[in-house]
């Protein structure tokens, strides 16, 4: 049996290295697939609410150290989300395709404006107006985090 804690390093360092592969190949990727945001919420649901938050902390830490910009947006945003991910997965019915990707949906919206609002009051300033593949963030990152768990609900019906 494979532990749980071998299984978070490797998908975190998976994360790590399909990050830095979008951003070799076209910088914009990285605005528009999120691959730790990504990671988080297919943790929080398949884990719950505790795994959740710590890969959001440590998924957004890691996505910090990336940035150039303030140490630790990414990481309280992606704890929120992980945290809310596992618990909201608990308590409501996401079991079909269509209710994963609305549900994905409206959590990395949330995500990306607690990002977003924490980002403007220390820079006074907004990204979402200079970096419109922001606007695109959450629809894909729905997208392919409904369809891993669509393909990970398969291999375990438990999910």
């Amino acid at each position: 049996m494979v532990r749980k804690g071998f299984v978070l390093v490797l998908s975190l360092i998976m994360a790590v290295g399909l990050y830095a592969l979008l951003g070799w190949l076209e910088p914009t990727l990285c605005l528009l697939i999120n691959t730790f945001s990504v990671l988080v919420i297919i943790i929080a649901i398949v884990y719950g609410e505790l795994d959740g938050a710590i890969m959001g902390t440590c998924a957004g830490l890691v996505q910090d150290a990336f940035s150039h910009g303030v140490f630790g947006l990414a990481g309280l945003s992606l704890t929120i989300t992980g945290f809310l991910a596992g618990w909201l997965s608990r308590k409501l019915d996401i079991r079909t395709f269509y209710k994963r990707l609305v549900f994905v949906f409206i959590l990395s919206l949330g995500q990306l404006f607690i990002w977003a609002f924490f980002y403007f009051l220390i820079f006074r300033k907004s990204l979402l107006y200079s970096q419109p593949a922001l606007y695109l963030q959450p629809a894909v990152t729905a997208l392919i985090s409904a369809a891993i768990l669509n393909l990970f609900r398969k291999v375990n019906p438990t999910v």
